[in-house]
């Protein structure tokens, strides 16, 4: 039985082997194609293998198609960062097994950098006490190992551990796995690769042909718990993995080659000269897919050249038009004024008879054979301006100023106005402000709502004066002459 176990863990090496050397020296950390046509990955290396020495071949795939990519560019960042470390730790029911633990635990935390995190997992037979993204003063209370019982079943409780714990691990996270079992071998689910994926599992623990395996079927180390330079090996190592990852940086050979109905993923390959391949894919957003579409060249001018074309013809279209209509719309806007001036002048002889002309009105259409009416000298009396301004005081929008520069300015909430007010209570044509002489007069156009100067409703004509508040509806306007 031992010798069947011995011959399938062979196979198996062999054919993780051929899977694993696909990655094996490099791990791929992060694909960045926010920037499409330029895509950058960040590759980490480990103490094997280093990007300075091997020569680099990547390739895109895309469905059939397959292309060289041309002049990729390398770049190694400069410093450390702060990264993730989980512990996965066996108990033992051996007392000098839990105090070597509990040692390297604490060198382990004690050389880590104040900004990194740790997540510890102790398990035996029974057992399963998980301890997740602690900080370094957290770590170092928690760094030592609780006796435990038994550990007969070492390959099951490791599918356990790893089902609990690999969601919490991810790319950029530093793995180590330290176990006192010297018959372990590992379960169909570690050979199979379920335990991580694409992420190296370092072991630290007792010299076997399974704990040797497990390292090298997920491209991580293993260490001789053994060896009085084992811990050293581990601490050198988490201090490399602790370096910026470096950064590959390349145009996309497909740029120009994206049409409605492409399949949206994208093969990448790149291979070394000496640490066999790095294997991945990316998918590219529809939005992005359809604004490359759009942009080529081949589609893009054409479907300008016809969007200025039709908007051309539209633009001769529209003016031929306007041209035609524009005396029509002249005469019309014309006739509405008169009716409107001559609807105010009904409403005021209804109200005040046929004299409220010979003051108001305009100087060429001042009567002189009638009478002159009483309030001559309230007129007469009446400041004189070279100029007036409205400033709505309270409304809609406060603070807005409107320059009495005709005549005559009609006030309401109709596009005929001269000054439109959208507020509640104001009619189309509400009242008017005329310039006689130099001196401005205001008038109500027999509104419902009514048209109040100082707060006082107006019943006749009056002549305004510097700072008279206007109430128009909800509107309340201010006067000002200079």
């Amino acid at each position: 039985m031992q010798t069947i176990l011995q011959i399938s863990l062979i196979l198996s090496s062999l054919l993780a082997q051929s899977v694993f050397a696909e990655r094996i020296g490099f791990v791929l950390e992060e694909i960045n194609i926010s920037s499409y046509p330029n895509v950058e990955l960040k590759v980490k290396e480990n103490q094997r293998s280093s990007l300075n020495r091997e020569i680099l071949f990547i390739r895109e795939q895309k469905a059939s198609q397959v292309r060289r990519v041309d002049r990729p560019e390398i770049i190694q960042p400069e410093g450390t960062r702060p990264i993730h470390i989980h512990l996965i730790v066996q108990m033992s029911n051996s007392f000098d097994s839990n105090v070597q633990g509990t040692e390297i635990l604490k060198r382990i935390v004690d050389a880590a950098g104040e900004e990194d995190r740790f997540s510890f997992a102790f398990f035996t037979d029974d057992v399963f006490l998980p301890k997740l993204d602690l900080s370094k003063a957290e770590a170092t209370k928690e760094a030592k190992l609780p006796g435990g019982k038994t550990n007969n079943n070492t390959p099951s409780n490791l599918d356990y551990v790893f089902q609990k714990i690999s969601a919490h691990i991810g790319r950029q996270d530093y793995i180590l796995l330290l176990f006192f079992d010297n018959e372990f071998l590992p379960s169909p689910d570690a050979r199979r690769g379920a335990y991580l994926k694409d992420i190296p599992l370092n072991v630290l623990g007792v010299a076997s042909e399974g704990s040797g395996y497990l390292a090298e079927r997920y491209g991580g180390s293993f260490y001789s718990i053994n060896r009085s330079d084992s811990l050293s090996q581990v601490l050198t190592n988490l201090e490399f993995f602790r370096k910026k990852p470096w950064s590959i940086k390349y145009e996309s050979p497909f740029r120009d080659d994206w049409h409605l109905g492409d399949e949206d993923r994208v093969r990448v390959e790149v291979e070394t000269q000496n640490a066999g391949k790095l294997l991945y894919e990316y998918k590219l957003p529809w939005t992005i897919r359809t604004l490359l579409f759009l942009l080529h060249p081949g589609v893009f001018l054409p479907t300008i050249g016809f969007l200025l074309v039709l908007t051309m013809v539209a633009f001769l279209v529209v003016l031929r038009r306007n041209e035609k209509s524009a005396g029509n719309a002249s005469n019309s806007v014309a006739e509405e004024r008169l009716h409107a001036i001559d609807d105010e002048q009904d409403a005021y002889r209804k109200m005040y008879g046929d004299q409220y002309q010979l003051l108001y009105s305009e100087e060429n259409r001042i009567q002189t054979e009638r009478l002159t009416p009483v309030a001559v000298k309230e007129f007469e009396d009446g400041e004189v301006y070279e100029k007036a301004t409205l400033i709505l005081k309270e409304g809609r929008n406060p603070g807005k100023q409107y320059s009495l520069l005709k005549s005559e300015t009609t006030i309401g909430n109709s596009e005929l106005a001269d000054l439109v007010l959208y507020e509640q209570g104001v009619g189309g044509s509400h009242a008017r402000i005329r310039r006689v002489r130099n001196r401005y007069v205001l008038y109500d156009l027999v509104s419902e709502s009514g048209t109040f100067l100082n707060g006082k409703k107006v019943l006749r004509p009056r002549i305004l004066y510097d700072f008279d508040e206007i109430g128009i509806g909800k509107a309340l306007l201010v006067f000002r002459g200079k």
